[in-house]
């Protein structure tokens, strides 16, 4: 009885249907982001003999984490005021503009800037030992480069989207397991509250594959990103780093102006799902031609996976 096509409850004398297979959308995104980590695990283990250590998932983890702070106290802080000032100045439209550009840059900045001091701040930690006088082969194994190398670094990328799946998707996940179970709990929300939690739980099951299918591409991003701020440190190049913050901040920028343009509109979210599928698809694009970009062909990248 718990996972039935539909859960009947009524309230306020209106019969209203929950479709409880939408649970399958926070489930599959914690599925999608666990899978992830066990596919790059088993792949390195595959291509090198070993698997890479957990330690580094988690190290993503962390990193996304340090990124998603400061974007929560600016939202309660600035991002209001900012928008109505703009507002104020430019109009509605300029303002959706500016909000997406600010929006963008904000992702780019923190989250691209949070790998990049992340793997930066692991090299000064790793490399001073190696100037102590050890013979070269010692040196060479103590480096950064072969600490982190380019595997492990994909594995960061991989913890980062991996994560954040995770942490998005289990507070729904348990706030719709306790609906499903008593859907008598809604009884005591304001009719208000009620309403957009029968809005958001009666639509269609599609709506779940869309959650677990947004979550799949946009690990696919993070590990292009995080990737790419990795061999900025590599390769000591701003340009590598300020091209992953170019693409985070596409990934982000469109999202005011489709939230203000599409909410009410039953494309909304395909329009949105298949914007960052496009992003997704760029970004394994350009891991499988990694080498175009910033040649990993230069010793320890490989050799330290």
């Amino acid at each position: 009885m718990l996972f039935n096509h539909a859960s009947l409850f009524y309230l306020t004398g209106v019969e209203s249907v929950l479709n409880a297979w939408l649970i399958l959308g926070p489930s599959g995104m914690m599925i999608v982001g666990i899978f992830s980590i066990l596919f790059w695990r088993e792949w390195m283990k595959r291509e090198s003999g070993k698997g890479v250590p957990l330690k580094f998932f988690i190290f993503g983890g962390l990193l996304w984490a340090a990124a998603i702070i400061p974007k929560f106290i600016m939202d309660y802080t600035v991002t209001q005021p900012l928008y109505g000032w703009w507002a104020s100045w430019f109009g509605g439209f300029g303002a959706l503009i500016l909000l997406g550009v600010y929006v963008g840059l904000r992702t780019g900045i923190f989250e691209c800037g949070a790998a990049y001091l992340g793997f930066r701040g692991f090299a000064r930690k790793t490399t001073p030992a190696n100037e102590s006088g050890g013979d070269d082969e010692s040196s060479k194994e103590g480096t950064f480069w072969q600490k982190i190398g380019y595997g492990e670094a994909v594995a960061v990328g991989v913890g980062f989207g991996a994560f954040e799946a995770i942490v998005l998707a289990l507070p729904s996940l348990v706030q719709m397991a306790a609906i499903f179970l008593d859907p008598s709990i809604l009884s005591d929300l304001p009719p208000e509250q009620v309403a957009a939690i029968e809005s958001q739980l009666s639509q269609p099951t599609w709506m779940a594959a869309a959650a677990a299918w947004e979550r799949a591409f946009a690990i696919l991003a993070h590990v292009f990103a995080t990737t790419l701020a990795y061999l900025a440190v590599v390769h000591r190049s701003l340009v590598l780093l300020g091209g992953a913050v170019a693409y985070k901040s596409m990934l982000d920028a469109p999202i005011p102006i489709l939230q203000a343009s599409l909410a009410s509109s039953p494309h909304y979210v395909v329009i949105t799902e298949a914007f960052v599928a496009i992003m997704g698809l760029i970004g394994l694009l350009g891991m499988l031609n990694i080498d175009r970009i910033a040649p990993r062909g230069t010793n320890v990248i490989r050799n330290g996976q």
